[in-house]
């Protein structure tokens, strides 16, 4: 029985897949059957039912056809390979090799393209075949990495539009130290959303310091007044960095950073809370601090003690007149509830409901709500800033 058994299965046996056939219409025959050809071959090594060896002599014949003297067949093999989900190397590197108006959009948008093919192909490759690596959806890590460590302009700039292509830190780092000269390279390097917040806050500080030579150079009319008007642009532009970080881990990647720098200023962090970002301090204050940032947090309910605001202010080491605004700003909080103490959450027109604070609170002493009133002059928006004036001169009369 196990004998006549095993004589069923040899005869039943598929006999070896026949590809002189194949040949033969590549040698004989027109344009339309290599066409046809193709297609079939590529129908029938996609086909999960098709044995391996079998789908193995089908690549030999389309690693052939990829080679064709006539241009109208290689390209219609490989726009039609695009989509198959798999190639052997051979087919890959032989349509990869052809003319660029052939090659470069197979390349660009070819399925079958895996991390190692994309990897070949780069090293291998000229710079348009690169350049059309680094512009594919599923652009391998690896590629992504050769082409910024290359250091050549039309490849960096490939993978930073690339929007699907994940940024690298320590690349985005040396990125940025490497073309911090050429405007258009920077440009698309801060346009990264993935861009770690590091970088950005060293561009914030590049820009100040040329912009600090530009008005000196220009006679302003005085050096302490270009200052200012750098120092304002400077803060401004690093509240708008912390304000886009979105966890807690984000903001204390900034915080060192700044405080590297000596640019973890009072005015930075109330800048941010008044413009609405009561996070910014909040978790500022809490890293300054050496506290969870939950104690915080809690001390944000309407009834709780300011006790724990009081302590972690002191520990932080703001300065006395910016300890008051900061107070008045996490009072005013209060009446929005803890969540706005969430990396991310923004309060529009903010700043008017820290002065109204300031004006109704009994927390604060006059001398505290004058200090606050000035810093909140410095910090606050237009429409803040002239309302805070008119409350100090308020506070003014009466203290006369």
């Amino acid at each position: 029985m196990v004998f006549s058994w095993l004589a069923i299965r040899r005869r039943a046996r598929r006999a070896p897949l026949d590809i002189s056939v194949f040949e033969q219409v590549m040698e004989t025959g027109d344009v339309a059957a290599c066409r046809k050809l193709a297609d079939q071959l590529l129908d029938f090594a996609n086909d999960p039912a098709t044995p391996p060896e079998e789908r193995r002599l089908v690549m030999q014949v389309l690693a052939r056809l990829a080679c064709h003297p006539v241009r109208e067949v290689r390209a219609h093999l490989a726009e039609r390979a695009m989509t198959a989900p798999e190639l052997d190397p051979e087919v890959v590197f032989a349509i990869a090799g052809d003319e660029e108006d052939i090659s470069l959009p197979f390349i660009r948008r070819a399925a079958c393209m895996t991390p190692l093919l994309q990897e070949a192909i780069f090293r291998a490759g000229d710079l348009k075949r690169r350049r059309a690596l680094c512009e594919r959806e599923n652009v391998s890590p690896k590629v992504v990495s050769l082409a910024l460590e290359s250091g050549i302009r039309a490849l960096v700039t490939a993978v930073l539009e690339n929007a699907h292509a994940s940024l690298p830190a320590d690349l985005a780092r040396q990125t940025y130290v490497r073309f911090r000269q050429d405007e258009e390279v920077i440009a698309a390097l801060l346009a990264r959303p993935d861009l770690p917040l590091e970088v950005r806050l060293a561009h914030v500080e590049v820009v100040s310091g040329r912009l600090r030579e530009v008005m000196n150079r220009s006679e302003w009319r005085s050096a302490r007044r270009a200052v200012e008007v750098t120092s304002d642009l400077e803060e401004q532009a690093l509240v708008e960095i912390l304000a886009d970080a979105k966890t807690e881990e984000e903001l204390h990647t900034a915080f060192r950073f700044l405080t590297r720098r000596g640019r973890l200023t009072a005015a930075v962090l109330l800048r941010a809370a008044c413009a609405g970002h009561v996070a910014v301090l909040v978790h500022a204050l809490a890293w300054l601090a050496r506290t969870k940032p939950a104690r915080l947090i809690a001390a944000m309910q309407p009834d709780a003690s300011l006790g724990v605001v009081r302590t972690t202010l002191a520990r932080a080491g703001l300065p006395h007149g910016a300890d008051a605004l900061a107070l008045a700003v996490m009072l005013a909080a209060r009446a929005r509830g803890p969540e706005v103490a969430q990396p991310g959450a923004c309060l529009p027109g903010f700043g008017a409901l820290v002065l109204e604070t300031l004006a109704e609170t009994d927390h604060l002493s006059v001398a505290e709500k004058m200090q606050a009133t000035g810093m909140l002059q410095r910090v606050g928006d237009a429409h803040t800033r002239e309302l805070a004036g008119r409350f100090l001169q308020s506070l003014l009369r009466h203290a006369a």
